[in-house]
């Protein structure tokens, strides 16, 4: 049954090695693209819930007269975010006619009766100066520790000085780092717990995620859209991949795994029939 196991390998479109751990697929900006959805909106958010992705991704800014809210851009229809108060961005709703959503009521949603799915919380850096940005991230920390779900969200963002505050006012917080322009040491110096770079960065240089995993850090990377780039990352050991096709990924991933059991299962049912042999 040993040439079994080897043709169950062979036909798995997605090989990583055994004893690396389960890659997991989190749904960027939620899972809005494959069902239509608007980016970012709730209802993105329950659709990853209902997928069962391990996590959803999502954007943090912060309005004028101090709301948080979820968007990915730092305009909404026109106007600037940071510049506008949020009754008045609100005005305009989102395709599929929800409101704007508060930063608030994405958490609220997220983590009601305690879904599986994890917060993948990107805090942007504001146009408007760094001090913006500070507020964003302490409001944003202290929202989480209000509502009690602080465990429920990874922390990521392009801006090293946010993710540094994360670290100094929640040092058991999960961060990870999204732009390839500091070296594996300044990661592992400030404490952060990974890196989450662009997938060309790991496919041009390999280097980078073997020092990553030499230092024992996360490894994510977005987004990955196509099956080729998914399995040169996975061949890495990069376990988290920022999708915008998080139903095809998890189906992959799933039919995948569950090859691989049926192999391993075999191989050793194989092994015990070979030995039992051997004691005759």
């Amino acid at each position: 049954m040993k040439s079994f196991y080897i043709i169950a390998i062979c036909l798995i479109s997605i090989q990583p090695a055994i004893s690396q751990k389960q890659t997991q697929i989190i749904a960027h900006r939620g899972a809005w693209k494959e069902f239509a959805l608007p980016e970012n909106s709730i209802a993105a958010l329950q659709k990853a819930i209902e997928l069962k992705c391990y996590g959803s991704e999502f954007d943090v800014r912060r309005t004028k007269d101090g709301i948080l809210l979820v968007n990915h851009d730092p305009v909404y229809y026109g106007d600037t975010i940071e510049l506008q108060n949020y009754a008045d961005l609100n005005k305009e709703k989102l395709s599929n006619g929800e409101n704007l959503p508060t930063l608030e009521n994405y958490f609220t949603t997220g983590t009601r009766n305690n879904p599986p799915t994890l917060l993948i919380c990107e805090i942007k850096e504001a146009l408007t100066g760094a001090d913006i940005s500070q507020k964003t991230t302490i409001e944003t920390l202290a929202l989480a520790e209000k509502l009690g779900i602080s465990e429920k969200i990874i922390y990521i963002s392009f801006g090293f000085e946010v993710v540094k505050t994360i670290k100094r006012l929640q040092p058991n917080a999960i961060v990870l780092y999204l732009e390839n322009n500091k070296t594996i040491n300044e990661i592992v110096n400030e404490k952060f717990n990974g890196i989450n770079f662009h997938f060309s960065n790991f496919i041009s240089d390999p280097q980078i995620s073997a020092a990553a995993k030499q230092n024992n850090l996360l490894l994510g990377s977005w987004t990955v859209n196509q099956v080729e780039d998914l399995n040169k990352l996975i061949a890495q050991g990069v376990e988290y991949i920022t999708t915008n096709v998080p139903a095809q990924f998890s189906a992959l991933v799933s039919k995948n795994k569950r090859l691989i059991s049926i192999a391993i299962a075999s191989d050793n049912n194989d092994d015990d029939g070979n030995d039992a042999k051997d004691n005759k």
